[in-house]
């Protein structure tokens, strides 16, 4: 080992979390936006319609949004953006989320954000950083890198061995 402390499976902090969420929702407003062009242009050309509608197009970003992290929670456990900064959502016993426990945590995901975001604040002070959505689900978001062990730096973790050791140098 290289002397670096290794994070897999711990639970993951208020800033891991918000900036998976902040890339899943740039992959689905950049794949929602890019869809809705090609179909407003090819409508546009067929039939002189334009689809550049907000009621249907709020409803069909919902339904997108909805399909695509319950889709990849179901299958992979993470959404791409989770994926990229190295979290899975795993069920609150440790083990591999399923598709009930997938379903409840996309449906709940809004009774975290409506009330001003307060569903989030578990995550800075529960001791497993489980947001209300996490906690109505049964589930938890952890560190995983895949085949590749989550280790902070080197500097990081010699900074902290030096701390836990009474801070001597």
């Amino acid at each position: 080992m290289s002397g670096r402390l290794t994070v897999t499976g711990h639970y993951a902090g208020a800033v891991s979390r918000a900036t998976a969420t902040a890339l899943d929702l740039l992959l689905i407003a950049t794949t929602f936006t890019i869809g809705l062009a090609g179909v407003n242009l090819l409508t546009t050309s067929f039939w002189g319609v334009s689809v550049r509608r907000a009621l249907p197009a709020t409803i069909a970003v919902v339904v997108l949004a909805f399909c695509y992290v319950f889709g990849f929670l179901a299958i992979a456990g993470r959404t791409p953006g989770q994926g990229i900064v190295g979290l899975r959502v795993v069920r609150s016993d440790g083990g591999p989320i399923r598709a009930g426990n997938a379903l409840r945590w996309v449906v709940a995901f809004p009774f975290s954000v409506v009330p001003a975001g307060l569903g989030f604040v578990p995550i800075v002070f529960h001791r497993e950083h489980r947001a209300l959505h996490d906690l109505i689900a049964g589930t938890a978001v952890v560190y995983d890198w895949g085949e590749r062990p989550a280790e902070l730096p080197g500097p990081l973790s010699a900074f902290l061995a030096r701390h836990d050791d009474g801070g001597s140098p």
